[in-house]
């Protein structure tokens, strides 16, 4: 097993490896978009609670349980492909659901500003859904073995709720083409933030906004809950330097690339 040390070495080293591919695809973008992306980015960075708002979620909170906090984005959050395990190749996430504790348990999905103003009803209906479905594996794990997923195992969860996803909401073949196209173009043209930075980003969001989101907070169902809550807490807490590190890395590396390319940053 690689230690933290090391496994902080080798992210460090794929961050700056994505970054080059991050930023030859902005290069690609106009002027105008490309500057409006690292602005964002660069604002990202300052205040990381500002990744997250709650425009646009009036017909996703029609879809959603009452229980869980919807936040919209901006952004989208790309990772290590768990589906191709080659560099430059990222898997792309106009959503994300996590579950964190910070005296109760919050629930939250985020979702991709463009993607909730371009999906149809279905689509996002299709969206939660595999948000929803993969939440209930994960949190059920968290209770009992409570140990990390393989790649492999990643994989198979994502493909088996993608599939009972498909079957809950009846989305047709036609449209699960025009989601995953529309899926690309928002990833072609949003700004992009690594996962760790994405749930940083997310965790400050909360305690800052915490005495506006009783309503979303939900007691430990018992003991046994609130300590694993306290530990993923501190733990979460220990890595949060990190993430807003190699955020940090990522976005001046893309903008040295980007100078190289003559667009005038530094």
């Amino acid at each position: 097993m690689r230690s933290k040390e090391e496994f902080e070495e080798e992210y460090t080293l794929w961050i700056r490896s994505a970054a080059k591919d991050i930023a030859f695809a902005l290069g690609q973008l106009e002027p105008e978009l490309m500057r409006s992306i690292i602005a964002r980015s660069e604002q990202f960075l300052k205040e990381p609670e500002s990744v997250y708002g709650t425009d646009g979620l009036e017909t996703a909170r029609s879809l959603a349980p009452g229980n869980i906090l919807l936040l919209s984005t901006d952004a989208v959050v790309f990772s290590q492909s768990i589906f191709v395990q080659m560099s430059g190749i990222f898997d792309y996430a106009v959503a994300l659901n996590r579950r964190y504790y910070l005296g109760s348990w919050y629930s939250i999905i985020t979702l991709n500003s463009a993607y909730l103003e371009g999906a149809s009803e279905t689509m996002l209906r299709y969206t939660l859904e595999h948000e929803l479905l993969q939440k209930e594996i994960y949190e059920e794990n968290l209770l009992g073995e409570s140990r990390k997923f393989t790649p492999d195992e990643k994989r198979n969860i994502s493909d088996e709720t993608l599939n009972r996803a498909i079957e809950k909401t009846g989305i047709t073949k036609d449209e699960l083409a025009r989601e995953r196209q529309l899926m690309l173009e928002i990833s072609h043209t949003s700004p992009l933030i690594p996962k760790p930075f994405a749930e940083t980003a997310l965790f400050k969001y909360i305690e800052k906004n915490i005495e506006g989101l009783e309503m979303y907070s939900e007691v430990s169902r018992n003991e046994k809950e609130d300590n694993i809550g306290k530990k993923l807490n501190s733990d979460f807490r220990e890595w949060i330097d990190f993430s807003m590190n190699t955020y940090r890395i990522f976005l001046a590396d893309v903008k040295k690339e980007l100078n190289y390319m003559d667009y005038g940053y530094a």
